[in-house]
């Protein structure tokens, strides 16, 4: 008997708007239409939105236990962003419906996190965002918005469970990256995380000032820590101070091993504390374009390079020997020339700019 009883309850027809609020309802649904169609951006306040929400708000009013009207509404504030009454409209069509999907609802948990975190609400948006976990337990942005809120709090263990959930969902390298880097940070204690945290949010906004302050407080604070000293060395680099990037990449090499690229950016501070990182960068894509066999691109970046220093006699060097093997001796003289007056000590120099004299006809 029970079966047949709760048979019929299944096939029982849903209870249909109620004409008048159908008609507000199909109203609100035409301006929301207009609206879309009419704005650029949209929200709550511009009129045809304003009289969309008034009628839909009356749709409600009037058969507040429809699924539909709340649904409706729910999309309307949606649409405007309006996410506190989105929250709200897509609980009450949740409940009523019973068995309507939550994505939207999580959607606008996460708007409501995000706002949370914009204003400083940290405890609210971490609130909002583990809500829209509960309704979407594989949702990336929730995920990596958890991960990010708990690193910039120097919690490395929380941290790291959210981004290594975030790295199941999607394998980006953005994910990856975070969930080793906040497994690594839940060893150097909560200060030099935060630290860290701040330096790469500077970094991003390419403040470099701040950035190497608070990589260098991460530091100071976990010396081993060879991600922190990394990212050190390179915003030195970006800052134009690559002499100062030297001990740190230095310091990278010891506390992981000599690793081709590493080894590059050394060598490459190296240089450019010499000449700055613009001339030193052209010069060593002149140096692997040659190697590679590509003169005519060799060529392009030590011109770069000489342009970024004019009194880089390294690069003047390299240009009069690309300039030469290319058949173009007046202006490999011209640049064996310019090395030899900047570094007189050059004896190759020296040597290859008779040649090219000659090559060229002038002796």
């Amino acid at each position: 008997m029970r079966v047949i009883v709760l048979s019929a309850l299944l096939l029982m027809p849903v209870f249909a708007v109620k004409p008048a609020a159908q008609k507000l309802l199909s109203e609100a649904q035409a301006l929301a239409t207009e609206a879309r169609q009419t704005y650029k951006a949209q929200f709550p306040d511009k009129p045809l939105w304003r009289e969309a929400i008034a009628k839909a708000q009356q749709a409600a009013k009037l058969d507040p236990e429809a699924p539909e009207v709340w649904k409706v509404l729910a999309e309307i504030y949606t649409d405007t962003g309006w996410w506190s009454r989105a929250e709200e409209s897509w609980k009450k069509f949740l409940a009523l419906s019973q068995g309507g999907d939550p994505q939207p609802l999580a959607r606008a948990l996460r708007a409501l996190g995000y706002l949370s975190y914009q204003r400083g609400d940290v405890k609210a948006a971490i609130d909002y965002f583990e809500k829209a976990l509960v309704l979407e337990p594989e949702s990336e942005e929730a995920l990596a918005w958890l991960g990010r809120i708990y690193m910039e709090q120097g919690d490395g263990e929380k941290a790291s469970h959210y981004w290594r959930l975030a790295a199941q969902v999607n394998p980006s390298d953005r994910n990856k990256y975070f969930a080793q880097q906040a497994l690594k940070m839940s060893r150097y204690g909560s200060a030099a995380v935060h630290a860290f945290y701040l330096g790469y949010a500077s970094w991003e906004k390419k403040d470099y000032a701040n950035a190497i302050a608070d990589f260098e407080t991460a530091v100071r604070l976990a010396p081993d820590w060879v991600e922190a000293q990394r990212w050190l060395a390179r915003v030195y680099m970006e800052a134009g101070m690559p002499a100062k990037a030297i001990p740190h990449w230095q310091r990278v090499i010891e506390l992981e091993g000599k690793k081709p690229q590493t080894m590059h950016f050394l060598k490459l501070a190296k240089e450019a504390a010499g000449v700055g990182v613009s001339a030193a960068g052209a010069f060593f894509k002149g140096i692997a374009a040659y190697q590679s066999g590509d003169t005519a691109k060799a060529q392009a970046w030590f011109e770069k390079a000489t342009e970024a220093d004019p009194g880089y006699a390294k690069a003047w060097r390299w240009l009069g020997r690309v300039y030469y093997e290319q058949g173009e001796y007046r202006k490999a003289a011209d640049a064996y020339q310019k090395a030899v007056d900047l570094n007189p000590d050059d004896a190759g120099s020296r040597y290859f700019l008779r040649l090219a004299r000659k090559a060229a006809g002038e002796e």
